[in-house]
């Protein structure tokens, strides 16, 4: 399959670029500068590390078995299976509440169409296979990312398998393979889709089967035409029709009641001011009397917030940093969503991998601050609350009303904080053109 290239260049004055695209290449590479492509021995001893020290925080803290284990419990999975099954059994799909906290179907039709093959496993089967599928997951998702920054040796893939199991402890990484959640097949749905080369047939499917999986996806359409690609948002808005279309075909009472009740009511998700809901709207809600803030307040602010994504993206894609762009549409995403869970934010894992570039290609100590700033909110910290039960992610902490405010922003403060450094980064750049373009003309 062919795929992209966008190569930049940096010079021995310290003149940042990124490569970013997916081709294998040859960059140049300045005296005294470092391969982009080289992970050797070292590479490999640090990633190994930082594997170990994840697995070591697994078994001491939480375990891995039930019920706070990372495979100790899958019960997004079963919701899935049962949803599948009330298909194959002709029940109404968006009726059913499992389990004494009534978790309900909040999925499009569509996902329950495709969820059908896990209603013919036993539960137990079902839950082990999508935990061990999620596994495998966060490796491509490691794969893919460097692979879209032009990175192409085989020491890249050995490396990104103890990468890829540092990142399990990530909160939003760690609680999907609980969950035994999607986030992280949408993820590579879409990666894998948006790095395919800009002409080809097939761009755009991906994205269109991700939103037909779960709306959230959508944004990448915008996206596209925010980067005038105009095919690959036809494409990919055909083939989330085409999975509405397959909905209203096999199950059409169901789809009407979702795309007509059911895809509005974020309430089935879970309760706005929530310290779990990681958007705009778990904001308002925390912050607003009653909590329930008006419609309006958070429409208008949450498209705002879309809009400065959307442009913001467009400038990274504009100056070749395409991973970029595609981790600010996939982090814009849960921030701009009526409900988002801590694990929605799994586009953090790309991101880490976009400042762990960055701090290669700068080669100062201080450039590694960027990937441990992106990387230690989004770390499973957690607390034991009263009940005993296992509170995960520093957005759950307990303390003053200040600290608890704090806190339970701290990933739209991570995404707000990226918008920032890549506007200011972008417009020195522009800054520095305008000024050297001035110098030649004098």
């Amino acid at each position: 399959m062919p795929l992209r290239t966008e190569t930049g260049s940096r010079t021995h004055a310290g003149q940042e670029s990124f490569v970013e695209g997916t081709r294998a290449q040859s960059v140049p590479i300045q005296p005294g500068h470092t391969t982009p492509d080289r992970f050797g021995p070292r590479w490999l001893a640090g990633s190994t590390l930082a594997a170990c020290i994840a697995i070591a925080a697994h078994a001491y803290f939480l375990g891995w078995k039930v019920p706070f284990g990372l495979f100790g419990n899958g019960i997004d999975t079963i919701v899935y299976r049962h949803g599948g099954e009330v298909v194959l059994n002709g029940q109404p799909l968006y009726e059913f509440a499992l389990f004494d906290i009534g978790l309900p179907f909040t999925y499009p039709p569509f996902a329950a169409l495709a969820f059908t093959p896990l209603a013919l496993l036993t539960v137990t089967t079902a839950v082990t296979l999508l935990q061990a599928i999620n596994v495998l997951l966060v490796y491509a998702t490691v794969v893919l990312s460097w692979r879209s920054l032009g990175y192409r040796s085989g020491g890249m893939y050995l490396v990104s398998a103890p990468m890829a199991i540092a990142f399990t402890w990530l909160e939003p990484v760690r609680m999907t393979i609980w969950l035994g959640q999607i986030n992280l097949l949408l993820l590579v749905l879409v990666l894998f889709d948006l790095n395919r080369v800009e002409g080809s047939r097939l761009r755009g499917v991906g994205v269109g089967i991700a939103a037909g999986l779960k709306l959230t996806p959508a944004f990448f359409v915008l996206h596209l035409l925010a980067v005038r690609q105009w095919r690959a948002a036809l494409t990919a808005g055909a083939a989330f029709v085409v999975t509405v279309a397959a909905g209203f075909l096999i199950i059409p009472s169901d789809s009407w009641k979702f795309w007509t009740a059911t895809m509005v009511d974020s309430e089935r998700i879970g309760a706005l001011a929530s310290p779990a809901n990681q958007s705009i709207h778990g904001a308002l809600a925390r912050l607003w009397p009653g909590n329930t803030p008006p419609f309006m307040v958070w429409f208008v602010i949450a498209a705002a917030v879309a809009v400065l994504a959307l442009l913001t993206a467009a400038r990274a894609h504009k100056a070749g940093k395409t991973l970029l762009a595609l981790v600010i549409c996939g982090l814009a995403t849960p921030m701009v969503s009526p409900f988002a869970w801590g694990h929605h934010w799994v586009w953090c894992i790309p991101l880490a991998i976009v400042a762990i570039d960055y701090a290669i290609r700068r080669r100062t100590w201080w450039s590694w601050l960027a990937p441990v700033a992106v990387t230690a909110p989004m770390i499973a910290w957690y607390f034991t609350d009263y009940r005993g039960i296992k509170a995960i992610g520093i957005f759950m902490f307990e303390g003053s009303p200040a600290f608890e405010a704090a806190v339970q922003f701290t990933y739209p403060a991570v995404f707000l904080a990226m918008i920032a450094v890549t506007l200011l980064s972008s417009f020195h750049r522009a800054g520095r053109r305008t000024g050297a373009q001035y110098a030649k003309r004098c």
